[in-house]
C-alpha cells in the first residue's frame, strides 16, 4: 500500500522548465488565488469508523472478504495480516485511487506499531512527496490521524522543476488490535475529492461494523 500510494503520488506533476524559474512566485500566487490547488482536508469526517465498537476475532479478515465478494487482496494468514481493497473507478480515464485497507494483528501492540509506522511514512517529507500531519486524536488503543500532500514544489538539485497541485489524503484509524487506512490519490485536481472520500469511509465503516461480533 505505502508504495504503490508512493508511486502514484510521485507521478501527479505539472512540469516548469528552468527558463521558467522567474515566473515561480506568481504561479504560487495564481495557485493559491485558484480551486486547482490542493487544501488541508478540513472537512474529512472520521467518526463513522473511530464510533464503532469492534470485537475483531479471527475470522475478521475473512468475514469483511467475503462481504466484497472475494476482490481485495489478502495478505492474511490465520486471521492475522492485511486486506487491500480498492474501489471501483466510476471513470477509468480519470486516474483516481481509492483504498480501503484493512490489517487485524493478534494484539495491540502490534498494530500499535502498524499505525506508528504509517504515520510516519505518511507524515514525513521526502523522496518528492510532502506529507503532512494534519490532525490527529485518541488514546493508545483507539486513535486516529489524517494527513494529505498540499500543493508544493518538488526540487532537483535545489532548482524547483514541478508543482505538484492534485490531492492525496490519507486517514489511519487504530482500533485495538485493528488498523484501517482510506487513501485518496488523484492525477488531476478535483473540487469534490472531500465528499469521496468522506463517502469511502462511510464504507469502510459499513464493512467493519458487519465483520465485527
Amino acid at each position: 500500500m505505502e508504495t504503490n500510494l508512493r508511486r502514484h503520488a510521485s507521478l501527479k506533476r505539472v512540469r516548469f522548465e528552468p527558463f521558467h524559474h522567474h515566473l515561480l512566485g506568481l504561479a504560487v500566487a495564481v495557485c493559491l488565488a485558484s480551486s486547482g490547488c490542493s487544501s488541508k482536508p478540513d472537512a474529512v469526517d472520521v467518526k463513522p469508523i473511530t464510533s464503532l465498537q469492534l470485537t475483531a476475532g479471527p475470522d475478521f479478515l475473512n468475514r469483511i472478504q467475503k462481504q466484497l465478494g472475494g476482490k481485495a487482496a489478502d495478505w492474511s494468514k490465520n486471521g492475522v495480516g492485511y486486506l487491500v481493497y480498492r474501489l471501483p473507478n466510476p471513470d477509468p480515464n480519470v486516474k483516481i485511487y481509492r483504498n480501503v485497507d484493512v490489517y487485524r494483528e493478534d494484539s495491540l501492540p502490534k498494530a500499535q506499531e502498524i499505525y506508528a509506522h504509517n504515520r510516519q511514512v505518511f507524515t514525513t517529507p521526502g523522496s518528492g512527496q510532502n506529507w503532512k500531519l494534519y490532525r490527529e486524536q485518541g488514546t493508545e488503543s483507539e486513535k486516529w490521524f489524517i494527513s494529505y500532500q498540499g500543493a508544493h514544489f518538488d526540487t532537483n538539485h535545489g532548482m524547483p522543476v514541478w508543482w505538484d497541485t492534485n490531492p492525496d489524503i490519507y486517514v489511519g484509524v487504530l482500533k485495538q488490535n485493528v488498523f484501517i487506512e482510506v487513501s485518496y490519490t488523484a492525477y488531476t485536481s478535483s473540487s469534490n475529492y472531500i465528499q469521496t472520500i468522506n463517502k469511502d469511509i462511510r464504507f469502510a465503516a459499513d464493512l467493519l461494523s458487519k465483520a465485527a461480533f
